[in-house]
């Protein structure tokens, strides 16, 4: 048995573990069979990770829309042209469709945070090379309201925040954006009206200092792009450089 404090610590916990795998073996996150020790980091198996419609075709840099490709040039988007985005891009980790929609949904009450997790990590695993690229100073995510987040008794996006940051090496300051009041929810709402909702109802908190920062915003859908480019405003206001969007899920064109 290892001596130092630190080694029987590290022991312990992976005994622990070990027993745990023994009595309560690692689920499937989307079908609940069984999974490998290389399947466990993620929590979801390789014949359920094949259905995720992860993104491998050209898009927009700029809002992580499907553009189409000619003879292999990627023609201008025409879902963002007329809208006034004020990040610098969007990265999504794959399409709002299928079984990724299923589990995006299940994340807006993962209490224990399971799924979120999981497809943080996932994330991570396809992302990591895009995300180191941009430097990144600081991760955040869009902001919830407190009522909402005690209705649901969860919140992805900041939970998702937190583990990139983590993995990054870089400060997470998941609450540094904050709504000004509980405004109504964006589903259902027309294009124009989304931003029209979240315009000037967002704030970055007063202790925080963003000189030429370049932040990550992280949410879990999206959309028009109105609530991150909302994000993006203040955040830019306060003194941010660059505000990249990361989003687990970019809905179809």
């Amino acid at each position: 048995m290892p001596t130092s404090p630190t080694q029987r610590t590290r022991w312990w916990r992976h005994a622990v573990s070990a027993g745990l795998d023994l009595l309560f073996p690692a689920k499937c996150i989307a079908c609940h069979g069984d999974l490998s020790e290389v399947q466990r980091e993620s929590s979801i198996c390789r014949e359920c990770e094949e259905r995720l419609e992860f993104i491998d075709w050209p898009v927009c840099p700029r809002c992580a829309a499907p553009v189409p490709s000619t003879n292999g040039v990627d023609l201008a988007c025409n879902h963002c042209r007329g809208d006034k985005l004020r990040f610098q891009r969007a990265i999504a980790l794959g399409s709002y469709e299928g079984l990724l929609r299923q589990l995006v949904m299940r994340t807006k009450a993962d209490r224990q945070g399971v799924v979120t997790h999981a497809l943080a990590e996932l994330a991570w695993q396809r992302l990591r090379d895009q995300l180191l690229e941009l430097q990144i100073d600081v991760v955040t995510a869009v902001p919830m309201h407190r009522w909402r987040r005690w209705q649901r008794g969860a919140n992805a996006p900041q939970l998702i925040a937190r583990s990139l940051a983590e993995k990054l090496n870089v400060p997470c300051a998941g609450e540094m954006l904050r709504l000004v009041r509980n405004v109504p929810p964006q589903v259902g709402l027309s294009r124009p009206a989304r931003f029209r909702n979240l315009s000037g109802e967002m704030a970055v908190g007063a202790s925080y200092h963003l000189a030429a920062a370049r932040v990550l915003i992280v949410d879990d859908i999206l959309t028009t792009g109105a609530t991150c480019s909302e994000a993006a405003r203040v955040l830019r206001r306060a003194g941010a450089a660059d505000v990249t969007v990361l989003v687990l899920a970019r809905t179809p064109a």
